[in-house]
Formats: structure tokens, sequence, C-alpha cells
């Protein structure tokens, strides 16, 4: 099979599904494929970063990925902390206070690390799916 998204990033791909034409009918599939694999990155970063001592493991339980949407800018998929902890606290909040820090927290940006550590994978997964679904 030949490889037509191999060695480009996510807007290059994008561009290219989107002047094959139909990236309605393809797009959301191969985000939905490739969301796994940013799953567990981030479970991965979150881990890494949270567990100091005091993390019980609620944030990283509760990472999953949204079905893919579509907005103005194009389709996405989301991957973020979901639900509520024992103590009902939000999961998403206690992850926004992981990346981004508070008054009493220095930030640990665990999302930018985990999308540039699964994009590569990320990629050949919808490469994979793409070539799947088109028969090519």
């Amino acid at each position: 099979m030949v490889s037509m998204f191999r060695d480009i990033g996510f807007d290059e791909f994008a561009k290219e599904l989107e002047e094959l034409g139909n990236v309605d009918r393809y797009a959301p599939e191969l985000l939905a494929a490739a969301a796994p694999t940013l799953e567990k990155e981030l479970k991965k970063e979150v881990l890494k970063e949270a567990s100091r001592g005091y993390a019980t493991g609620d944030l990283k339980n509760s990472i999953k990925p949204m079905k893919p949407g579509r907005n103005q800018y194009g389709y996405y998929v989301a991957v973020t902390a979901t639900g509520k902890d024992r103590k009902g606290v939000r999961n998403n909040e206690k992850l926004a206070y992981l990346e981004y820090g508070t008054s009493k927290q220095e930030a640990r940006p665990v999302i930018g690390k985990a999308v540039h550590h699964s994009e590569n994978e990320c990629l050949e997964i919808m490469q994979e799916k793409f070539n799947e679904v088109t028969g090519r």
C-alpha cells in the first residue's frame, strides 16, 4: 500500500483529506481510531506528573476520548478528564490545575507532551484506517 500521509503533521493530513473530498465520511472514523492512542499517552503523562505521594489515580482513570465532532475549524476529537472524584471535585478541573498550575502549585503541562509523544502513532493509525475505509 502507498502511504499517502506518511511523514506529515496533522494539519497537512487534514488538508490532504479535505482535497480527497468526502471528508465528512472519513474524518470522524479516522479520529475515533486514533483517540485511544492519545488517551493512553495522556494517562501516562498524568500519572507521571500527578503521582507525587498524594494522587489516588482518580484523575488518570477519568481520562476518556469523546466522540469526534465538528466545529467552524473542522473535525476534532477531545480526550479529557470526565466526571468527579469521590470528594466531588471535577476531574477536568484537576487536569486544568495540573496543566496550568495554581497560586500554590506549579504548572506541570501534560496535554502538550501527550499530543507531541503520540502524534506519529496517531498519524500512522489514521493512515491505516484511511487505507482500510477507502480500499487503498
